[in-house]
């Protein structure tokens, strides 16, 4: 039942983290580009509900 499996060859291994590693900084800056998207988007969202208070506010008095 102990069946032994072949090691896995050093430089395929070395190759694989690396790979890991690029593919992690990615989605790292990925996500960070995602925020500052939502964030000029939230900014819009208030701006805009801004806009619509004072319109309505003009139109109350």
């Amino acid at each position: 039942m102990n069946e032994q499996y072949p090691l896995p060859d050093p430089e395929k291994v070395k190759q694989t983290v690396a790979k890991l590693r690029q593919t992690r900084l990615e989605l790292q800056e990925f996500g960070i580009e995602l925020e500052e998207i939502i964030a000029l988007l939230e900014k819009n969202i208030r701006e805009q509900r801004l806009k619509r208070i004072q319109k309505s506010k003009e139109i109350l008095s």
